[in-house]
């Protein structure tokens, strides 16, 4: 029945072509109209005669085989679907335990008690000892960091209106509402502090955010500013155009763009996300000719900075406040994409934090800044982190690597072996600072991390 249906498909088919077929003037003979005539007839003759040699070989022994065994097909059905369901609703609950949030990971691992640097870890405004036990706490959490005479430097909570100096035990020395600041606080070789907020200007018909590098003195008044904004034209000189270079009516990635920030924008230029001045080491004076005029790219009090829009670090001379070395994206062998914490080592090498944020793996990297090779990589399948991220290199050549969205700290050895590891136990609730439903249930982040000395710390306990 199917293969005469087929066939009769085919003739009406070939009928029409010939109806709209015309006598050629030249010849006298019949010519189809257009090549898409040829095809439709072929293909009509093609699938009228498979579908004779499906009906044939398969469908019609499927209909009895169907018809025979109907009753038992359709509890197999019920069974299969009962299977799935219940297949479904574990996978879920797997999820949210096991992906979400582990309990068994929670707390401290010591693999190598041997190898592990003795210390206090300070995170999230909590000092802990390296076996897990939290010995002080502040009331401020986020940036925080331990001066030489014990005082405690640090951003009430992220991104939030407040932040402030405070001695070892909590009491305020002075605190400032006022401009807010974001990603880092550190301290100069002058005793100063630098720490990061944003300005707000319209831009190609956006409002969006530029950084401001902040200097403070210990007694907290405001002594300096370096604006990106206001050396916008001259940092792009060194950089390919960004993607708010974009007139307005052009598409912008997520990652550019927030929801009104505190800053009063809706997009983020370079997103700074580090600044530190640069300690004594190798190359601190090595000189070179920069236009008409020597310089010293890694003295000891440059200011060394990343963007993560533009994947860029860059060292700006301490004085002149002019761009004295810089990499971008493409420089690096590999890329970097996203970086965080660039650190100037002792032997002159910078450390970068790679997270990798195009590629979904990240790394640690170390480079001669010089030939920009990279001669040291610590890498693994479980290593990732789309945000933030730091490391610090340990006195005894240890690293402390902080993989921020997993909440994990973990110190690794020369061999790059895993000698001990930290997971922060609190799940992220709407309470705790859960800011959109994706974060809900997971395991709370650790922005920023740094180990101090076992005896500088027991000094102030």
């Amino acid at each position: 029945m199917l293969m005469r249906k087929g066939f009769s498909l085919v003739l009406f088919i070939l009928a029409i072509n010939l109806a709209s077929a015309y006598i050629d003037p030249g010849t006298g003979g019949y010519l189809v109209t257009s090549f898409g005539s040829y095809l439709i007839t072929f293909l009509a003759i093609f699938f009228a005669a498979t579908a004779a040699f499906l009906s044939k070989t398969f469908i019609i022994p499927l209909k009895s085989f169907f018809k025979k065994y109907e009753t038992l097909l359709r509890r197999l059905a019920v069974v299969l679907v009962i299977l799935f369901f219940l297949w479904f609703v574990y996978s879920q609950v797997s999820f949210q335990e096991e992906v979400l949030f582990d309990e068994s990971l929670s707390g401290v691992h010591i693999y190598s008690e041997s190898e592990v640097y003795p210390g206090y870890i300070l995170f999230q405004g909590k000092l802990m000892d390296i076996q897990g036990n939290v010995v002080h706490e502040w009331n401020s959490t986020h940036l925080g960091i331990i001066q030489e005479d014990g005082t405690y430097l640090a951003q009430v909570s992220y991104e939030k209106p407040l932040f402030g100096k405070y001695t070892f035990d909590d009491e305020i020395i002075w605190e400032k509402t006022s401009p807010v600041i974001h990603h880092e606080i550190s301290i100069t070789p002058g005793n100063t502090i630098l720490t990061l907020t944003k300005e707000t200007h319209e831009y190609h018909g956006r409002l969006v955010e530029f950084d401001v590098i902040l200097e403070y003195t210990q007694a907290g008044e405001l002594i300096g500013n370096w604006s990106t904004w206001e050396h916008l034209g001259y940092l792009k000189q060194f950089h390919q155009p960004l993607e708010l270079e974009k007139p307005s009516n052009f598409f912008i990635p997520e990652e550019h763009k927030k929801n009104t920030s505190i800053w009063g924008a809706n997009y983020d230029y370079y997103h700074a996300n580090s600044i530190r001045t640069l300690p004594k080491n190798k190359n601190s004076d090595f000189e070179m000719l920069l236009g008409d005029k020597m310089v010293r790219p890694f003295q000891e009090g440059n200011w060394l900075f990343s963007f993560r829009h533009g994947s860029m670090v860059f060292i700006l001379d301490k004085d002149t406040k002019e761009v004295v070395w810089r990499i971008t994206q493409f420089d690096i062998e590999g890329d970097i994409q996203g970086p965080h914490d660039p650190t100037m080592l002792p032997n002159g090498n910078i450390m970068i934090f790679d997270n990798g944020r195009y590629r979904e793996w990240s790394r640690l990297i170390e480079i001669d800044p010089f030939t920009l090779e990279v001669v040291w990589e610590y890498k693994d399948p479980d290593f990732f982190t789309l945000t933030r991220g730091d490391a610090q290199v340990l006195p005894n050549g240890n690293v402390l690597i902080v993989e921020s969205d997993s909440g994990r700290i973990f110190e690794i050895n020369k061999d790059k072996e895993i000698v001990w590891e930290y997971y922060r136990p609190e799940k992220y609730t709407e309470e705790m600072g859960g800011s959109a439903e994706e974060e809900i249930g997971k395991r709370m982040a650790i922005h920023h991390a740094k180990l101090y000395e076992k005896d500088f710390i027991e000094q102030f306990l």
